[in-house]
């Protein structure tokens, strides 16, 4: 079997490059409109509270000259309805910055009839209905979702679900188009540290040894899926390309969704760590060992 070194090295360099882009600068505005309830103003409050020192949340009243700083990533209205909306709506649009109102009723913004990319339209009275849908319109219009992830934590399961996502279809295309033996694995293995830096990004997990157990575990599991896919397609020899393909997308999307379960639940790899630095310490004092016997037999022959 052959180890992808250089791609597990190349896919380290992506994860550094991944962590970096977790601290990108991001700016929020949010426009509280003066009918907006209290419970919608509490759902906005709660969901953006930064994590970081790069993350920016500006909170202002919406008025007829309201302003949009240069650097904002996207503006929130929080409204229930008032005869300035549409114009302050149009004064932010202007600026070019992604914009999107969220209410109680569709009927309190009645000149939004359809999502763009610059504007959209959220309503309900459902608090986790609210977030959950914000959260995957902001990362449809950004392209610092796991700066965005990482900072806001409602918004992690959908940037998860669209890493792991991603990463499956990636890997049933590899599956079902790479038909030399052996080839797809480095291929896949690749995708799936790549999709496990992401993951580890958008959680907040800094690139330390726990990851290294975990890339560890992607690639046994590979190995496994490698084999499962073997043993499928001589079952089916003509359907070959279509088993490599459901086993490429059903198996990354497993490790995809235990690597977004680990990381919800902070596992403690504290056990596994002193285990680790436990053993190298020893195996460390046996190298120094052997070592200075090494020199005494040196020493020794050359007082003979």
């Amino acid at each position: 079997m052959h180890i992808p070194y250089q791609r597990i090295a190349d896919a380290l360099k992506m994860g550094v490059s991944t962590l970096r882009d977790a601290d990108e600068p991001v700016r929020v505005a949010v426009f509280v409109d003066a009918t907006a309830t209290p419970a919608l103003v509490d759902c906005v409050k709660e969901g953006f509270v930064p994590q970081t020192t790069s993350a920016l949340v500006r909170v202002a009243r919406l008025s007829d000259d309201v302003e949009v700083k240069s650097d904002t990533d996207v503006a929130i209205v929080v409204t229930c309805g008032s005869e300035q909306l549409q114009e302050a709506v149009q004064r932010i649009i202007v600026t070019g910055t992604p914009t999107v109102v969220l209410c109680e009723s569709s009927v309190e913004a009645p000149f939004i009839t359809k999502d763009t990319p610059m504007l959209g339209l959220i309503s309900s009275t459902d608090k986790t209905y609210l977030l959950e849908t914000l959260a995957r319109w902001i990362l449809e219009r950004t392209e610092k979702q796991t700066a965005f992830a990482s900072n806001f934590p409602f918004m992690r399961i959908a940037a998860a679900n669209r890493i792991i996502t991603s990463c499956a279809m990636a890997n049933m295309a590899t599956g079902a188009l790479v038909f030399i033996p052996g080839a797809d694995y480095p291929v896949m293995a690749l995708a799936q540290i790549g999709m496990l830096l992401d993951l580890a990004a958008v959680f907040g997990k800094p690139l330390r040894m726990e990851r290294g157990y975990e890339i560890a575990a992607v690639l046994a599991g590979g190995l496994a899926l490698r084999a499962a896919a073997r043993a499928a397609t001589q079952a089916a020899p003509r359907l070959g390309f279509a088993v490599k393909a459901l086993v490429a997308a059903g198996g990354t999307f497993g490790m995809g969704r235990a690597l977004m379960f680990a990381y919800e639940r902070d596992i403690d790899y504290s056990r596994a760590n002193d285990m680790v630095l436990s053993v190298a310490d020893r195996c460390r004092r046996v190298a120094s060992g052997f070592m200075g016997r090494a020199d005494i037999v040196v020493d020794d022959v050359q007082a003979v």
